[in-house]
Order: C-alpha cells, then sequence, then structure tokens
C-alpha cells in the first residue's frame, strides 16, 4: 500500500481540510448572532412587556438556551478562532446578562415614565452585545480565513 501522496495531491488534501474547517465554524458565528439578538429580545420583553409577554419570554428563552447547548456540543469545531472567542464572548455575555438582571431588580423603575424605554433598550442592547461582537467578528474571520 503506498501513503505517500503526490505534491499536488497533498495540496489538494490541505485545501479541503481548510474549507472543512472554515465551513464548521461558520455555524458559531450565525449560532453567536442568534443568541446575541436573542437576548436583545428577550430582555426587551422582560422589561417592558407585560406579564403574559414576560412568561413567553421565559419560556422561551429556556427552551432555547436548553436546544442551544445540545445543538454546540453537537458540533464539531476545530476553528481556532471559535476556540479563541468563545471564552471571551461567553464571560462577557455572562458579566452582562448579570448586570440586566440586576439593574432589572434594583434599578429599573415600575412606572412608565420617559427614562423607562431608553434605559430598557440600553440594557437589552448592552446584554446582547457580547455574543453579537463575537458572532460578527468570527463570520469575518471565518470568511477572511
Amino acid at each position: 500500500m503506498n501513503d505517500r501522496l503526490s505534491a499536488e495531491e497533498a495540496l489538494r488534501e490541505i485545501d479541503q481540510i481548510g474549507g472543512s474547517v472554515r465551513r464548521s465554524g461558520r455555524w458559531a458565528s450565525r449560532w453567536m448572532l442568534v443568541l446575541g439578538i436573542g437576548a436583545v429580545v428577550y430582555w426587551l420583553a422582560m422589561l417592558l412587556g407585560g406579564e403574559t409577554l414576560r412568561d413567553i419570554a421565559g419560556w422561551g428563552w429556556l427552551v432555547f438556551v436548553a436546544c442551544s447547548v445540545i445543538y454546540v456540543f453537537r458540533q464539531r469545531v476545530f476553528s481556532r478562532a471559535v476556540w479563541r472567542l468563545q471564552w471571551p464572548v461567553a464571560a462577557g455575555f455572562v458579566l452582562t446578562s448579570a448586570a440586566a438582571t440586576l439593574f432589572a431588580a434594583f434599578l429599573m423603575p415600575d412606572e412608565p415614565g420617559p427614562l423607562r424605554i431608553p434605559l430598557a433598550v440600553l440594557i437589552a442592547v448592552v446584554a446582547g452585545a457580547p455574543p453579537i461582537w463575537g458572532g460578527w467578528l468570527l463570520r469575518h474571520r471565518e470568511v477572511a480565513g
């Protein structure tokens, strides 16, 4: 059995593997973008919605996160960019989500007023910013790489 490849076959194999690695990282950029946009929608519903909308948002977010965890662990990602970005994005997301939770619990005004909507939008965007940033950055790295 001959295990030696010609130079042309080796280059073709390297290109094929490189394409496979880039494709394996594209789903992660899309997932991060969906996570960030979902976080913005979730926080807007929680901060500005009525009780029914908050219940729907809470259950929807719980289902989304559970399904995401299962989906993420089933993927086979080999991209260095994904491995480098996942921890800063996760840490930022946890911190901004905790800050949004604390703000909603202690500082968000209960009665409608001129600051309620802008504060809710600001908190929602800040909470969703880390995964949106990570998804955008990863998308551009994977497309260029």
